[in-house]
Formats: C-alpha cells, sequence, structure tokens
C-alpha cells in the first residue's frame, strides 16, 4: 500500500463524514447540537462567576433589591444553568455518541461487505495488497466520528478558547498571550505523537493481519484437529506472538520516544499556568486586583490551556485514523473504479441457438505470477455434451474452470459460449446459467435448507425443488432424518449437527442440482465430485449421470478414472495444453500418457478386479 497523500487524508475523512451523517443523521445533528452546548457552558459559567464575585461585596452592603444584588442573583442564576448543562449535556453526549458509532459501524461494515461482494472475479482476493487494506479499513473505529465530533469542536473549542481568554484578559492583556504560548508546542506535540503512531500501525498492517490468522487457527474449529495432533498450539502462539509485536514495536517505540517530548512540553504549558498565577496572585494579596477579578481571570487561565490540549486532542484522534480512511474509500469504489475484470459485456447470455463452448487460444497467468498455467490451449465442447478433463496436478484443469465462470478472463485467446465471446455477456445473465460444485466447495454453517437451497435462491423457499434437487443425489433422506429436517444447522456450533465428508459432498451436490432445477442452469461443472464417496455412492451416482447431464453441457474435472468414465469425452491437459482428447477406450488403446496414468490407477484394484 501507497502512504495517502495529505489530499487523500483529507477528501477520505471528509468523505468518511458523509458516511456517518448518512448512517445516523438524526444522531450526528444531535451530536453536534450537544457539542456546541457543551463548548458554550463552561465559558457561561466562568463569565458569570466573575461576574458574581464583582457584584458580591457591592450587594452584601446596598442590599439583596439593588441593582448589584439582582446582578448577583442573574449570575447564580447563569452559573446554575450553565453547571446543570455541563452535568446534563456531558452523559447525553456520551450516549449519543455510543449510538451514533455503533450505528456507523454497522452501516460501515455493510458497505464493505457490498463492495467486497461487488468485485466481479477474484483477482483482488489473491493480491496481498488488497488484503491489507481491507483488514486497514476495519480498523477505522472511531474516525469518522471523532472527525465529524472534531469539526464541531472546533467551533466549540474555539468559541470556548475566545471566550477563557478574553475573561483571563480583563487582568492583562499579556495573560492569554502567555497562557497560548506556552500550551501549543504541547498540543502540536500531542497531535503529531498521535500522527506517527497511527502511520506506524498503517505500516505494519501485513504482520497485523498475520497475526490474525495465527489466532484465528488457534481459536477455531476446523485446524484444531491438526494443531493438538501435532503439538502446534505452542507454535501458533508464538508466531502470533512474533507478528503480533512486529506489527506494533515500532508504534511503542515510537510512543516511548514521543511520550517523553510531549510530557516536557506540557510541562511547559504548566509553568506558563503557574506563572500567570503567581502574577495574578500577587497583585491580589498586594490589593492591585479585586478578588472576583482574579478569581474569572484565574479560572478562565486555566480554562484556556485545557481548551488548547482538548483541541488538540481531538484533532489528534481524527489524525490518527485519517491514515485508515483512504484505504477504506479505496475499497468501497473498487468494483466501479478498477473491478481487474471486463463488466462491459450487456448481451443476453442465454440464447436461442447453443452451439457450445470454444476455448481459442487461451493462455493466463495468475496476477502478480510469470508462469504460464494454461498455454495457448484450444478446446471445442458441443452443447449438451459431457466432457471430462484430466491430467496431474498443476495441469490446469480447476484454472480452466475458473475462467470459464468469469473468476478472471484470459491473458490471452478468449472463450466463447454459443459463439459469443463471454466477456460481451451480461454478466450476471451468464453466471445464472452455471451450475457448479467446487473442489473446495463452502460447508455453510447454516440449516440443511440454505446449504441446498442458496443453488437457486429464488426457488429456496419451494420444498419441492429441495428435494427433488436432494433427491437426485441421494442425500433427500438423511436430510429428512435430521433432527429439525430441513431447518437443522449443519454444524454444532449452532446447535445443529455435524455431516460426514462424503454426506457434506452430496450436500454441495445437491446445491448444483438446485442450480440446474431452480434456475434452468445449462452449463453443469463437477470439479472433483467424487473425491469423498464411498465406492457405493460413487457407483450410484454413476448410474444418475445420464440423467444429471442431460440436454445440458457438463465438464467434469475428477482424479478417479472412474469418475471420468461417467463422460462420453475425456480430454487429458499437460503443461496447460490439451495433448490427448477420445473416449476412455480410444485413450486406453492409444496407449499414450492417459492410458499410462490408467493403468498406474488400475493396478491398485487389481487384488479386487479391474476397473473395467
Amino acid at each position: 500500500m501507497d502512504q495517502p497523500t495529505p489530499r487523500e487524508e483529507v477528501l477520505a475523512n471528509l468523505r468518511g463524514v458523509g458516511l456517518v451523517v448518512k448512517a445516523a443523521p438524526g444522531l450526528a445533528l444531535a451530536l453536534l447540537a450537544l457539542t456546541a452546548v457543551s463548548g458554550g457552558a463552561p465559558a457561561l459559567a466562568v463569565g458569570a462567576t466573575g461576574r458574581f464575585l464583582s457584584q458580591l461585596p457591592e450587594a452584601v452592603r446596598q442590599g439583596g433589591d439593588s441593582l448589584p444584588g439582582r446582578e448577583v442573583r442573574s449570575a447564580l442564576l447563569l452559573i446554575a444553568g450553565a453547571v446543570f448543562l455541563s452535568q446534563l449535556v456531558g452523559p447525553l453526549q456520551q450516549a449519543v455518541l455510543f449510538g451514533l458509532q455503533r450505528k456507523f459501524e454497522a452501516y460501515l461494515s455493510r458497505r464493505l461487505m457490498r463492495a467486497t461482494v461487488a468485485l466481479p472475479g477474484l483477482a483482488y482476493f489473491e493480491d496481498p495488497a488488497f488484503r491489507d487494506e481491507l483488514a486497514v479499513a476495519h480498523w477505522i473505529g472511531y474516525g469518522p466520528v471523532h472527525t465529524l465530533q472534531f469539526l464541531s469542536q472546533v467551533l466549540q473549542q474555539a468559541t470556548q478558547l475566545l471566550a477563557m481568554a478574553a475573561v483571563a484578559a480583563t487582568f492583562a492583556g499579556w495573560v492569554p498571550l502567555v497562557v497560548l504560548a506556552s500550551a501549543i508546542p504541547g498540543g502540536l506535540a500531542s497531535w503529531r505523537f498521535e500522527s506517527i503512531t497511527g502511520l506506524a500501525r498503517w505500516r505494519r498492517s501485513e504482520d497485523t493481519r498475520r497475526a490474525d490468522y495465527y489466532r484465528n487457527l488457534a481459536v477455531t474449529r476446523e485446524p484444531g484437529k491438526e494443531l493438538r495432533i501435532f503439538s502446534l498450539p505452542g507454535w501458533a502462539k508464538a508466531r502470533q506472538s512474533r507478528h503480533w509485536l512486529a506489527g506494533v514495536k515500532e508504534m511503542l517505540a515510537l510512543r516511548r520516544k514521543g511520550l517523553i517530548a510531549v510530557l516536557w512540553l506540557h510541562a511547559l504549558a504548566v509553568a506558563g499556568l503557574a506563572f500567570t498565577y503567581v502574577v495574578m496572585l500577587r497583585s491580589t494579596i498586594d490589593g492591585d486586583t479585586a478578588v472576583g477579578r482574579f478569581t474569572a481571570a484565574s479560572i478562565a487561565t486555566v480554562g484556556l490551556s485545557t481548551a488548547v490540549v482538548m483541541l488538540f486532542r481531538e484533532a489528534s484522534r481524527a489524525r490518527r485514523s485519517s491514515f485508515y480512511m483512504p484505504s477504506a474509500m479505496r475499497v468501497l469504489g473498487l468494483a466501479k473504479a478498477d473491478p481487474r475484470l471486463d463488466v462491459a459485456g450487456t448481451r443476453p447470455a442465454r440464447q436461442p441457438a447453443r452451439t457450445g463452448i470454444r476455448f481459442e487460444g487461451v493462455s493466463f497467468v495468475y496476477p502478480g505470477t510469470q508462469r504460464r498455467v494454461l498455454d495457448q490451449l484450444d478446446l471445442d465442447i458441443d452443447a449438451g455434451t459431457s466432457i471430462a478433463l484430466v491430467g496431474e496436478n498443476g495441469a490446469g484443469k480447476t484454472t480452466l474452470i475458473k475462467l470459464l465462470c468469469r473468476f478472471y478472463d484470459p491473458t490471452e485467446g478468449r472463450i466463447t459460449v454459443d459463439g459469443v465471446d463471454v466477456r460481451d455477456l451480461d454478466l450476471d445473465d451468464y453466471r445464472s446459467r452455471l451450475a457448479v460444485i467446487f473442489q473446495d466447495f463452502v460447508h455453510y454453517q447454516l440449516p440443511a435448507r440454505d446449504n441446498v437451497g442458496f443453488g437457486a435462491l429464488e426457488s429456496a423457499g419451494d420444498e419441492s425443488v429441495l428435494r427433488r434437487a436432494a433427491a437426485r443425489v441421494g442425500i433427500l433422506e438423511q436430510l429428512e432424518a435430521l433432527p429439525d429436517g430441513w431447518d437443522t444447522p449443519l454444524a454444532r456450533e449452532f446447535g445443529g449437527v455435524d455431516l460426514s465428508g462424503g454426506e457434506w459432498q452430496r450436500v454441495a451436490l445437491a446445491r448444483a442440482m438446485m442450480g440446474q432445477i431452480g434456475r434452468d442452469a445449462d452449463l453443469l461443472v463437477l470439479d472433483e465430485p467424487t473425491a469423498s464417496l464411498d465406492v457405493r455412492v460413487e457407483n450410484e451416482l454413476y448410474g444418475h449421470f445420464a440423467e444429471l447431464s442431460r440436454g445440458r453441457t457438463t465438464l467434469l474435472v475428477s482424479h478417479r478414472f472412474s469418475t471420468v468414465r461417467m463422460a462420453g469425452r475425456i480430454v487429458l491437459l499437460a503443461g496447460g495444453r490439451v495433448v490427448e482428447d477420445g473416449s476412455h477406450e480410444a485413450l486406453v488403446a492409444a496407449g499414450g500418457r492417459y492410458a499410462e496414468l490408467y493403468e498406474i490407477q488400475a493396478s491398485h484394484y487389481r487384488l479386487t478386479g479391474s476397473l473395467e
């Protein structure tokens, strides 16, 4: 990540304030009003106190009904009103600030989620710089709220500064000048101190993200088995500590160094206060200054110094978070500003004439890498036919699926569906034609209804469609036998049940079938669909494969040759290219690389019979 420029910081913080106002306009207005009242009350109290003390001797001598007596009473009322406002406004301000913060956090989280899922492809999610920015975006915390509060407090503190300075000047014009001269350096140092520590944290965002990763390894269930069986908890803890310390080391060092300077400069402010107080007290003792004027001026002097400190404190809080705001603003606008995928296509994807899928001279290099995963690959898949992709690890099978799903666009060449470049098709319309089970499919810790229904959300409320999808892959009876049937969470952490690996795979298959039934997806993609299935269930699926793929273009990826034989045509990939193409029988008879791989796998079954 590049360090934001001052202009970027200012613009990002102003936009952040706009988001705060959008999140809760009423609370934002209330905060501004309460902040203004909070700033005026102390100045009102100090001025009224000076007025009270100045008129008190004459009121005592002339009586309560005299003009000085009435002045004393009105001053007392003003003091009481100012104290009441201070006592009332403080809790109200904190309550409004808390509510505003909660609403802003929820609003920003929703916006960040919406902006992230709006990214049409996967390129950003494999980009370390983007992952760092996404992590930084969630550090904002009170940032924009503090900025809004700071903007309101600029007026508040400026008013208070002027009021306090005016009261302090009733003793002598040089008093506010001395106080300001001694207090401002400390305020500037605090502002600088918070700024550099915020910048230090921003610079070490990668270490912070890594520390979070190791913490999650230790506290989540999925990696818990390996951590315990391999005695890794101590390792995870040590790694988390190392990266956490690396993330805060610079910040802590700067804090130690900066704290010393801040303390010395605040000592200068105290010295300035002490000097003016001693001078005013000496003048009062010598009889040159009235007690009332001394009291008001001395209180105003302390208030003036405090106002300077508070002004810079709020500025420093806003400044500290200003390093994080540009990251959040960039994330919010990425889908429109730089989607890293051509989303300009508007042609409808469901054409009447369906000729099939064509990969024409397709090459692909993952962003940030050099190796060609696919290299001038040519492949035709006729509409309504089934094809199996095989090949050793790294041959490009899963990458080909990612390109077909348009998570990335080819580095070279093009992919056409029904004769049209996929980049010219409306992306959402095109993806609605796809029903996919990925090799790393998601285990949603949600009810079974959702796990299957997500394949066609618009039909998820129709239980008959859910039952058909589950029945197609032989998981219907198991799901309906769950404690709460379709409403049973598939996660023990949420009061539900855990499924076996094979059951989860069939749930994922049912989700793909849901896409076929619920939204008429005619491009079926199965990436290792039987990897976790036992032989009996795999054989059942084999028997149903013709029905599952009937009338649909089907792409099957698997390392298990018993599975790929489901397809009428088999394509062997190596080095990112098609090297063999034909039926199972023809490829075995040819005696090439496919026959060699088939023989290696078949040899493991010879004790119980051939794969034939």
